[in-house]
């Protein structure tokens, strides 16, 4: 499977810097329903959008899975997101491609995680 460009820019610049913050984040598009509740406008082009709150900074993001997904850059989660809204973000969180033991063993090293047999592996193409 081939990989994007600018994706494989975008990592490698965050190994280069030791700086993860422009690695995107993905959620639900439903996380935004809120906003738009209370008033938000979003304007979008067809691959990215700003959230536009009154009084606060604009939110960009992207759009992609055909419009159910968006995603933003850890470092503007974290820095323009309040506290207060962050549960809720994480409530409309979509996990990416992952192993799930891989990611429990590195949540809590030394602990047990058994998901079959030791073997050798020579990956395919």
């Amino acid at each position: 499977m081939p990989t994007d460009a600018v994706w494989k820019r975008t990592v490698a610049r965050a190994v280069s810097s030791g700086d993860a913050s422009a690695l995107p984040v993905h959620f639900s598009a439903t996380v935004l329903t809120r906003y738009i509740d209370a008033g938000a406008k979003i304007l979008r082009s067809n691959t990215v959008g700003r959230l536009l709150q009154p009084g606060k900074a604009a939110i960009d993001f992207g759009i992609v899975e055909d419009d159910t997904v968006i995603h933003l850059r850890f470092g503007d989660i974290a820095s323009l997101i309040p506290e207060s809204e962050r549960d809720h973000w994480l409530d409309h969180l979509v996990s990416p491609a992952a192993s799930r033991p891989y990611l429990q063993m590195t949540l809590q090293p030394g602990a047990c995680h058994d998901d079959g047999e030791l073997r050798e592996w020579v990956p395919e193409g």
